[in-house]
């Protein structure tokens, strides 16, 4: 009887965890929403005021952890170029999120890919995009908290129900 009863809270269990981990694997990280006009691969040309900009390299590398168990990841970065009163080339890189000033305008770079970069002055649309990425990693750590307890429990209670009977 104790057996058939394990049988079905496993089952729960088995469908509980089997949900979670679904929700998990089949989400999306939110995207940010920016203009289209402000989406620059390299090479491309824009104008900030009375100056035109030039897009002259977008970049993604991969770094590793170390060894030490962190995680590495992948760092973006992108120069832009201009020609000052004199004549002269000047430059100005920017990473991901990182902000950079344009003829007096203070603007963010955001990459989805190695091979384009969004530049926007819309900070609120950045603020929206970075309270979304947060919740949304929050909702994913605490479905695979899920996951990973009632995997636990379903081991351990079916471990226990077929315990040897000491009577």
């Amino acid at each position: 009887m104790q057996r058939r009863a394990v049988a079905v809270a496993a089952a729960l269990f088995l469908i509980v965890g089997a949900l979670s981990l679904g929700l998990v694997l089949t989400s999306e990280a939110p995207a940010l929403n920016a203009a289209d006009d402000s989406v620059y691969q390299e090479g491309d040309e824009f104008t900030v005021g009375d100056r035109t900009y030039t897009v002259a390299t977008v970049e993604a590398s991969e770094s590793s952890g170390g060894g030490h168990g962190g995680g590495g990841g992948v760092t973006y970065e992108a120069v832009i170029e201009w020609q000052n009163e004199t004549g002269a080339t000047q430059s100005a890189s920017v990473g991901q999120h990182g902000n950079v000033t344009l003829s007096g305008e203070t603007f963010f770079a955001h990459f989805e890919s190695g091979e384009e970069v969004v530049i926007s002055s819309n900070f609120e649309t950045l603020r929206q995009y970075n309270t979304a990425t947060e919740q949304y990693q929050e909702h994913t750590n605490g479905l695979w908290g899920v996951s990973i307890l009632t995997g636990s429990t379903l081991i351990l209670l079916l471990g226990m129900a077929y315990l040897p009977s000491r009577y």
